[in-house]
């Protein structure tokens, strides 16, 4: 019985491929074998989906994970200590692009011995530009300094300070209580030892400074913290040490005031040299793409004392892919950033490009004899880390469901001086009739949203309504970033 049953399955097969048109089975592609599906829906104004991982593509084929190539602005620094009272160390710096304000905010720190040795004294101080490129440090009239209140001084610690503080600035714009509106992370020791603190402000200048840590542990360094939505938290990056290695933790919180135990997350281990520590967090998440968030620690190595930016990628934030090589490097001997290289976190852009800000000095890390300065550069919009084919290669995407039937699709993609092509698959993994790699018009040019245009197109809608799709892309010398499904801007 069961020899004729099968006997029977295949002559049924057999039938089926007869009837078949000739190029039916050409560009087939069997479905996901995982059984992955992606929603893809209108959540946000512009979600890109990015290609770093197996989350969107299924496989890929002549292609190599690279990270983009930043580019520098060529006017840096864009601020230096130019004040009578910026006496000190240029330390950890804070930038936020503030989009209700339509204007980027600065916290920055200088540091310095107190007199008589005993600890340190440090002032956190206050600078804002409407550009992200020129800055101005305003009179405040908050903090007296040589008889005059016409600084840019937030507020001035000298006393308790051991270690090195910090500040790290959040905007809520949701906050219920307008008081609270910003919230600051920073560091405090009280009869209990040293801890992360939180203080708040109804406007990013005028601080209540509490008296007490809110999460005691030994963090020295930049902690940062910031409201993640997909964790439904408040969560904090902090530095753990694995040995004797400077290490990255993470902790949450309800509030932004009571934490979680901090456990770590990512440390050096074997592929990095025995000397290498991970000095800063660096960890923000990406608002412009699905489940992004991104790490811009500053790798250092405590026998060379060299410090550069290193880039990291992960879906939720624990689980880390980094890539271990400068991203954010020092510029040439004698230059103002030729010594070392530490980022800022920041999730900003400036004139369509996604901007990378960064502390640099003349000299290696911890060498307080350099003249320090804050710096920009500059990367595509969300051209973090691509797939690149140094001649050909392609990929193919887990099976998508897209919600909004009128949506287009667009590419991030560097296809200078090459080209993309594009295929749709159906759930079966034929090609769609009109969406075959021929059928697409070539991709050229530079930009987060290339559109993808196929002689088919005005059935696009129809196949987006009947079920899942699947993306393919055929790179010849180029490289590309990640994706858009979304409707067409309106003329």
């Amino acid at each position: 019985m069961r020899i004729h049953s099968r006997i029977r399955i295949l002559l049924a097969l057999w039938i089926v491929q007869l009837a078949l048109p000739p190029t039916a089975g050409l560009h087939a592609e069997p479905p996901g074998e995982d059984g992955r599906v992606v929603h893809v829906g209108p959540e946000y104004n512009l979600e890109e989906l990015f290609l770093h991982d197996d989350a969107i593509v299924d496989r890929s084929q002549g292609l190599v994970l690279t990270p983009a190539t930043v580019r520098k602005h060529p006017g840096n620094p864009i601020l230096v200590k130019d004040r009578p009272w910026e006496v000190g160390i240029l330390n950890y710096t804070c930038v936020l692009q503030d989009h209700e304000e339509g204007l980027f905010k600065m916290w920055y720190q200088i540091i310095r011995p107190k007199a008589g040795g005993g600890g340190n004294e440090s002032w956190c101080l206050y600078a804002t530009s409407p550009d992200g490129l020129v800055w101005e440090k305003p009179a405040l009239g908050i903090v007296e300094h040589d008889g005059s209140t016409r600084n840019n001084i937030l507020f001035y610690e000298h006393e308790g300070i051991r270690g090195t503080p910090s500040y790290w600035v959040e905007k809520d714009y949701a906050a219920s209580d307008p008081s609270r509106r910003y919230k600051m992370m920073l560091q405090r020791w009280d009869f209990r030892g040293r801890g992360a603190a939180m203080a708040h402000s109804p406007d990013g200048i005028h601080w209540t400074i509490p008296e007490f840590g809110n999460r005691l542990g030994p963090f020295d360094t930049r902690n940062i913290f910031f409201w993640d939505d997909i964790a439904g938290a408040y969560v904090g990056y902090f530095r753990s040490h694995v040995g004797s290695r400077r290490s990255i933790s993470r902790a949450t919180s309800p509030d932004g005031y009571h934490w979680s135990r901090p456990v770590t997350i990512h440390t050096p281990d074997e592929r990095d040299p025995p000397s290498w520590h991970l000095y800063t967090p660096g960890i923000f998440k990406y608002a412009g793409a699905r489940n992004a968030y991104l790490m811009l620690t500053a790798g250092f190595d405590d026998v060379s004392h060299a410090m550069y930016g290193e880039l990291g990628t992960s879906r939720d934030g624990v689980e880390w892919h980094r890539f271990r090589r400068p991203f954010l490097g020092t510029s040439g001997e004698g230059e103002w950033d030729g010594g070392h290289v530490m980022p800022i976190p920041a999730d900003a852009s400036i004139g369509g490009e996604t901007a990378l800000f960064y502390q640099g000095s003349t000299r290696p890390a911890h060498d307080s004899t350099g003249k320090r300065g804050i710096g920009v550069a500059f990367l595509g919009r969300g051209a973090f880390v691509g797939r690149k084919a140094a001649s050909q290669g392609n990929l193919l995407t887990h099976p998508l469901r897209i919600r909004d039937s009128r949506s287009l699709f667009y590419l991030n993609a560097d296809a200078e001086g090459g080209s993309i092509r594009a295929e749709l698959l159906d759930d079966s993994g034929q090609v769609l009739e009109g969406f075959s790699r021929e059928d697409c018009r070539p991709i050229r040019g530079k930009g987060s949203r290339l559109p993808v245009h196929w002689t088919g197109q005005e059935r696009l809608k129809q196949h987006l309504r009947n079920g899942t799709v699947r993306l393919k892309l055929y790179l010849e010398k180029a490289t590309v970033y990640g994706f858009y499904c979304r409707r067409p801007p309106r003329r």
